[in-house]
């Protein structure tokens, strides 16, 4: 359930408009219905470019209120993944540290953790404002530093930009919509795989001269170095 929205357009300006606060005393909040009419021209103008953090998720919660999502740009979770995909986690928390040298506000510095955890609808205005309102300032701050080198690197931008994005929004539509398979031929196809796969072991096992589990690295290193001495050009850490 959208419990409100946050908004950044500058880095340093951003705004949370909340529409379902319910604790016990919470002030009197623009309805969801108002909010979220006055804002669809916008969320589905294909002109007014949007930058998230995961905004696939973004775009599954707004289809439940029959808006759809349009003008996606940029998302910093995937812009990070591109930019280097093993340097760090792409959460938000460990990507503004990593890049903007920001501690953010945790959810759970708010909410508490456990089975008394709060949900966002039961945290006050006062502590919801400033953690809604830092994400959106900071999903900004984060495009602006991320983009800032992978425009520098052409074959990174166009995948961020032809594959990535785009994927982002088809992967959307298919966990809204799901996906039409024929069972029987999925059926084939893995019984077609499984003998593949046995001849394939089947060829491995007579390549060493006796069986062994394919899956066992300690068997795999066994064959591999010490019976066929192959020869070790780099260990893994």
């Amino acid at each position: 359930e959208l419990v409100g929205v946050s908004f950044c357009i500058e880095e340093g300006e951003a705004a949370y408009v909340p529409v379902a606060h319910d604790y016990p005393d919470a002030p009197a909040q623009l309805s969801r219905e108002f909010v979220l009419d006055a804002l669809k021209p916008i969320l589905e103008s294909d002109t007014v470019i949007k930058v998230g953090q995961h905004i696939k998720y973004d775009k599954n919660v707004l289809a439940n209120y029959d808006i759809t999502l349009n003008g996606i740009g940029f998302d910093t979770m995937l812009e990070s993944y591109v930019l280097n995909s093993t340097a760090q986690r792409h959460d938000m928390d460990s990507l503004a540290l990593a890049y903007l040298g920001h501690k953010t506000i945790h959810f759970e510095e708010i909410a508490g953790k456990g089975a008394k955890q709060l949900t966002f609808n039961q945290i006050s205005l006062e502590e919801a404002g400033p953690y809604a309102a830092e994400d959106a300032d900071i999903t900004l701050r984060l495009h602006n530093a991320i983009w800032t080198k992978l425009k520098e690197i052409p074959e990174l931008k166009n995948l961020l930009i032809d594959v990535e994005v785009p994927l982002a929004c088809v992967l959307s539509r298919m966990e809204q919509e799901g996906v039409l398979i024929d069972s029987q031929r999925l059926r084939q196809q893995s019984q077609d795989l499984a003998t593949r796969i046995a001849e394939l072991e089947s060829e491995v096992h007579e390549e060493a001269g006796e069986p062994f589990n394919l899956g066992s690295t300690k068997q795999l290193q066994h064959v591999l170095f010490e019976k066929m001495s192959l020869p070790i050009i780099k260990k893994t850490p």
